[in-house]
């Protein structure tokens, strides 16, 4: 179930804030920041003392607390109690210069896994099941990508031909400016970005869009720009620590979620060519509860 305030999946606070943080102003992201660095401590400050440690108005923070979903700084303070409670470490444990090669592994290893539970636990059946049902009715899919996306692109692209969907990866801006042109609404256009914020994907998308074609998202950022664009958006929820310059667990994140459509499709796929139940159906049925 999705919060209609906040745009993404009901039920953590914490995968919401994160979520939500680029699309706030300047006030509200040292809030939100506050909030992803300092969860413990939170739960224990009065809303003047937030204030006061986050630099921002008493109003700021209660502004932020209706945006993360809650009913206000009381509430917020008990859902977030409530969630470290029962939750694993809330962030993950960023790489230092001092670390053994052991303690290296493991704090890598430890993001690519919590990535993947967190990106699964934010994930909605209902835009799983329209993605594949999106991208197996395509008359052509064309993927956008660039940096690390373009390894996610060729994934996708990967699985979608396994599958029998006729699939292009577009890594040069240029060229993904043409494809995007040559789309008809027979076809589908897939945008990635960890941030959402790439201006390549971001021109491609709107280019695309413009054609007919249907959009599918895969973003960390449920509020970013390519999401705004698209018509499904599937989300990652890596968290924005660095190790040596690259987001620890965002292409790990992105390769499971990537493996994830693949299932769907593939089941989707099955239930055409046979009678079991098609998991769209089974989906949409659900998300209507």
């Amino acid at each position: 179930m999705t919060d209609p305030r906040t745009g993404t999946p009901a039920g953590s606070l914490l995968l919401a804030v994160r979520a939500l943080l680029p699309s706030l102003n300047e006030q509200a992201r040292k809030v939100g920041q506050y909030v992803l660095d300092q969860p413990q401590a939170v739960v224990r400050l009065s809303v003047s003392d937030m204030a006061q440690r986050c630099g921002v108005s008493e109003a700021t923070v209660f502004r932020f607390c209706r945006r993360a979903g809650a009913d206000g700084y009381p509430d917020f303070k008990i859902r977030l109690a409530q969630e470290l409670a029962t939750t694993r470490e809330a962030t993950y444990r960023a790489l230092s210069v001092s670390d053994s090669l052991e303690e290296a592994v493991e704090k890598v290893a430890s993001a690519d896994v919590k990535a993947i539970e967190d990106t699964t636990a934010m994930l909605e059946m209902y835009d799983l099941a329209a993605a594949a049902a999106m991208l197996l009715g395509a008359r052509r899919v064309d993927v956008y990508g660039s940096g690390g996306g373009a390894i996610t692109a060729l994934e996708l692209q990967y699985k979608l031909l396994r599958l029998g969907v006729r699939a292009v990866v577009h890594t040069d801006a240029e060229m993904q400016l043409i494809s995007a042109a040559l789309l008809t609404e027979a076809d589908a256009a897939v945008g990635i970005s960890h941030s959402g914020e790439a201006q390549d994907v971001r021109n491609a998308l709107a280019g695309a869009k413009t054609a007919g074609a249907r959009i599918l998202a895969i973003t960390n950022h449920s509020a970013s720009s390519i999401a705004r664009l698209a018509d499904v958006s599937l989300c990652t929820a890596a968290q924005e620590v660095l190790a040596h310059g690259y987001r620890m667990g965002a292409r790990a994140a992105q390769v499971a979620l990537i493996d994830i459509l693949n299932a769907a499709m593939s089941l989707k796929k099955q239930a055409q060519l046979g009678n079991d139940p098609d998991p769209e159906e089974a989906a949409l049925h659900h998300g209507s509860d």
